[in-house]
């Protein structure tokens, strides 16, 4: 009988996939996976939805924004307002040519008349659509509201120009300004003489406005008194 061969085991293999736990270089051990999963032996966690590391949304915030921009929007439509009111309406026509020929220069009422605006009054529309000619002096204003009720004030000139000039200047003008002659005749006191000649516009305050334009004769020495009489007119005109 032959004796039996020795068993010999086959050598031991080294595991290359990974699954070993294998060192840090520093020589700590790698991560333990059951801390990892922030667990240990007690299982799983239940998550609490309320135990969050951020804060709920505030509402405020959007809101306070719309209050803002609602607040600016308010801020810009009343400067815009006062500015548009304190740079009123150009006037927009600088001279005019009459009948006969003769071309007059003019100026502004916003400028010439400013001793009868007060607190806004006469609108920038209607005081901003008239004109006296160039060179015309004031000679007097007379207030005849003194402030209380209708608008209703009157500033006296003297002007170079004959009263016939001054006449045309005015029916040729005021139309090509918007506004509307609605009566023309003489004066109504009994010792004055002259032309009367009233207009008519529609302003942005909701009213209608009128002027009367009085020219006196022209005097022996050559100069022609007229007056411009601005007034409200009360609801029903």
């Amino acid at each position: 009988m032959s004796n039996p061969s020795p068993v010999t085991e086959p050598p031991e293999q080294t595991d290359h996939s990974g699954s070993a736990e294998q060192t840090d270089p520093s020589g700590s051990a790698g991560p333990d996976p059951a801390a990892a999963d922030g667990g240990g032996s007690d299982g799983d966690e239940t998550f609490d939805p309320d135990d969050r590391l951020y804060e709920h949304m505030s509402l405020r915030a959007p809101a306070l924004a719309v209050l803002g921009i609602a607040v600016l929007i308010v801020v810009v439509g009343v400067v815009a307002s006062v500015l548009t009111s304190s740079s009123g309406t150009t006037l927009s026509i600088h001279q005019i040519t009459i009948p006969g020929g003769a071309t007059v220069p003019l100026t502004p009422a916003a400028t010439a008349l400013k001793s009868i605006v007060d607190a806004g009054q006469p609108p920038a529309d209607i005081i901003g659509n008239l004109a006296v000619p160039s060179g015309s002096t004031v000679v007097r204003t007379l207030n005849v509201d003194q402030g209380a009720g209708q608008y209703d004030r009157t500033v006296v000139l003297r002007t170079g120009l004959s009263s016939d000039e001054v006449g045309d200047l005015y029916r040729t003008l005021l139309p090509r300004l918007g506004w509307k002659v609605t009566d023309r005749g003489s004066p109504a006191t009994g010792t004055a003489t002259g032309t009367v000649i009233l207009f008519k516009r529609g302003s942005s305050d909701s009213y209608y406005w009128e002027v009367g334009a009085t020219v006196s004769p022209t005097t022996s020495a050559g100069s022609t008194t007229f007056s411009l009489e601005v007034f409200e007119l009360p609801d029903d005109n």
